[in-house]
């Protein structure tokens, strides 16, 4: 029998086949990735959105179709039989990054990456602005509405659902005449909708920092997007490749470079940014951040991406890669951290937290 630590990979979506279908994306090219590695026995866990579990083999369509699925009291008491020494979440639905991170934690079982408190902050984009603003980083002005209201802030602006990812719901409205389509649309997302003074194009950059084992951060290599005056603007299309159904099935690919070309001012600017956000928001392991850089250089927040599914393709894993570290060696550092984290909560003997 193995000897070799458990990781549990955690995949699926609570809420739609749109997020299954990005889950199982990202969890096959990290799966496919570590299979050779031979430093742990990784183990599928599926969540569906009937509220069943399955345990298939690997993350094929195959695979998932054949396995048996089960109810949470018998999936729970499989965990249990697996004792897995670490979680790898791969669910990107609001539930899958806040109450399944939450559920293994009650199960006692480390998790890699971001606790669900914190992914419960990042998912709220108004209240993530508000708390990295709170300690000095620059955010674009803004306003929250509601349904049957309207913003007082004239166009251009960006009109975003508060509590969405991969750009659903996004759009860019400039002029007045096109505002009740953009709030229509955002408002089939979430109840609370941001208004975003619209940034300039200078830039687009995601930028990461990496949490060494002596919690110094990293500022890893950023990746610039290329986008035009004609298309200023990430969309959910520049993203992800959907089928005909609209459920993703790859990751698009084109128009962005990494390393980003950035001189000492700009990268000094950007790891403040990213440094000040990543203990505001009490982020742990790595953070990510989408940042616009207006025409005279100035970087502004504009939302956090908290999550990493370690597939090769995958943002931070991609960013670490041009600094020589490859995905083996940020996966492994990572899950082996979750894995003490654990071992050193045993030792506590006084505190709330564990």
């Amino acid at each position: 029998m193995s000897t070799r630590p458990v990781v549990l990979h955690l995949c699926g979506s609570a809420a739609s086949d749109y997020y299954e279908g990005v889950s199982v994306v990202y969890a096959t090219g990290c799966l496919q990735e570590i299979a050779e590695h031979g430093t742990y026995t990784n183990m599928a866990c599926i969540v569906h959105l009937d509220g069943s579990w399955s345990f298939p083999s690997n993350v094929s369509e195959e695979a998932r179709s054949s396995a048996e699925h089960m109810s949470i009291d018998q999936a729970v008491l499989k965990i249990k039989e697996l004792n897995p020494s670490a979680v790898v979440p791969h669910m990107f639905c609001l539930p899958g990054m806040t109450a399944f991170r939450g559920f293994f934690d009650v199960m006692n079982i480390p998790l890699v990456g971001n606790p669900a408190a914190v992914m419960a902050l990042s998912t709220n984009k108004w209240q993530t602005r508000a708390v990295v603003a709170s300690h000095g980083v620059k955010v674009p002005a803004a306003e929250m509405v509601s349904k049957g209201e309207l913003p007082k802030m004239q166009p251009p602006f960006m009109v975003k659902p508060c509590n969405e990812d991969n750009s659903q719901g996004v759009a860019l409205v400039w002029e007045l005449s096109a505002l009740q389509s953009a709030l229509d649309d955002a408002f089939q997302f979430d109840h609370e909708v941001l208004v975003e003074r619209y940034v300039p194009l200078g830039r687009e950059l995601r930028v990461a920092v990496l949490e060494q084992d002596d919690k110094s951060l990293q500022l890893l290599p950023c990746i610039e997007y290329f986008l035009t005056e004609e298309d200023p603007i990430r969309t959910a299309a520049h993203k992800l490749v959907t089928d005909q159904s609209g459920k993703p099935v790859g990751l698009a690919s084109g128009g962005r470079k990494c390393p980003a070309d950035i001189d000492e001012t700009l990268r000094e600017k950007l790891r403040d940014l990213a440094t000040r956000s990543h203990k505001a928001l009490g982020c742990r392991d790595y953070s990510l951040y989408d940042v616009r850089v207006d025409p005279q250089g100035e970087p502004y927040f504009i939302e956090a991406c908290l999550y990493c599914s370690f597939a090769p393709q995958s943002v931070v894993v991609a960013m670490a890669a041009h600094a020589g570290q490859d995905q083996r060696s940020v996966f492994e550092m990572l899950v082996d951290r979750a894995i003490n984290r654990k071992k050193a909560a045993g030792t506590r003997t006084v505190g709330m937290r564990c």
